[in-house]
Parts: C-alpha cells; structure tokens; sequence
C-alpha cells in the first residue's frame, strides 16, 4: 500500500521530466542552428527540468522524510518550515523557466513578423 501511493505521487512529474527532457535535447539542437531566442528556449527548459526534478524528489521523498524527522524529535513546525523552503525554491525555478520560455517564443515571434513585413 505505500509502495503504491508513491508511485502515484512520482509519476506524475516523472512525466513532466521526461518531457522537458525532450525539450532540452530539442532546443540545444536548435541553439546549434544558431539564434539568441534560442538559447533563452534552452535555459527555459532547463529551468523547468530543474523545478520538474525537485518537485518529483520532493514527492518521493516527503513521506519518508517526514517520518523520519518526526521519529528523531524534530517539531512540526521545523519540518513544515523546510517543506515549504523547497515548494518556494521550486515555484521561483518553475516561474523563471516559464518567463524565459515565453520571452523566447514572443522574440522568435517578433523576429518573424519583422522578416515578413520587410519583405
């Protein structure tokens, strides 16, 4: 039974993660081609692999860590605080990525109304 409710708690970033996995060996092949909004698309995407890692290592690991720090002494309180420092450091590497990831598409989109309406 908590074999089982873990899988299901990792498995969903587990996905998450191999799909930015995709979109980083994607866009460093694009970054070779060349280009500034590409290489903003590749940092994007390895800021969100790095929140989709941490939100899956915390998944995993938040039970038994719990437990643990709970069973040598530690107060609610402390362990609640550390828990809620990694959801924090996860939502700013998450929101960095996806601001990145969107200024990459808007350049990239500009670039490509500008070569359109110059011609």
């Amino acid at each position: 039974m908590e074999i089982s409710s873990v899988i299901f708690r990792v498995l969903p970033p587990l996905l998450l993660t191999a799909a930015w996995i995709v979109a980083v060996v994607f866009s460093a092949k694009m970054v070779k081609s060349g280009g500034s909004p590409e290489k903003f698309l590749l940092i994007g995407a390895c800021l969100m692999l790095a929140g989709s890692v941490i939100s899956m290592v915390s998944a995993g690991l938040n039970p038994w860590i719990v437990f643990k720090m709970i069973e040598a002494g530690a107060n609610r309180v402390s362990v609640t605080s550390i828990f809620g420092f990694v959801g924090i450091l996860r939502a700013f590497v998450s929101v960095a990525g996806i601001v990145l990831l969107i200024l990459a598409f808007w350049w990239k989109f500009r670039a490509g109304q500008e070569s359109t309406t110059s011609e």
